[in-house]
């Protein structure tokens, strides 16, 4: 019986972790935003017909970002409203993310791995969820996430490359700047 339970519960939360993944698809306004106090000013060039210079700019963003911030994995933060730069897994450290709504979470990240210290939430569900790591990301009942839906946060390890292409596919969603 009690295994019967445990599946209904890996059911049901596989079934909102996908309903919140599609509802933020669809309605998230994505932002991107380099990690704190790491702000550089670039000018965007484009040429007249812009979306080849501005393929190549942002080949050229996400490769610069990869170089400053090598790791072999990366945590890839989302809330509904905006999404962060992928923050590299090679340390121990805890930080703190803080909505307008009053929602708070603590994340800790370590060498290719992350969990979900502490939260605000009622449920702690998102807490419970444990460590995900490079080791464990295929076996876990949310894979490479940690889902906290009442605060409509997403967390998800990914590797260099999958970091790469999200990132890549994020600012090529964006419209360049006319000049």
């Amino acid at each position: 019986m009690s295994r019967k339970k445990d599946m209904i519960l890996v059911l049901a939360l596989l079934a909102a972790a996908l309903l919140f993944l599609m509802v933020s698809m669809v309605s998230r306004k994505r932002t991107v935003a380099p990690p704190p106090s790491e702000t550089a000013e670039t000018d965007i060039v484009t040429e007249e017909n812009g979306s080849e210079s501005y393929a190549d700019f942002v080949g050229d963003m996400v490769s610069a970002y990869f170089e400053e911030y090598p790791a072999e994995s990366y945590l890839f933060v989302s809330t509904g409203s905006s999404a962060y730069s992928p923050i590299p897994l090679n340390g121990d450290n805890s930080f703190r993310i803080a909505q307008q709504d009053g929602s708070e979470n603590v994340i800790h990240i370590g060498e290719n791995s992350f969990y979900m210290e502490s939260s605000n939430c009622e449920n702690q569900t998102c807490v419970e969820q444990g460590e995900v790591t490079l080791e464990n990301r295929e076996i876990r009942p949310l894979f490479n996430m940690v889902i906290c839906l009442p605060h409509n946060l997403m967390l998800e390890l990914l590797t260099r490359e999958e970091a790469e292409a999200r990132l890549t596919e994020m600012y090529g969603k964006e419209q360049p700047p006319v000049t």
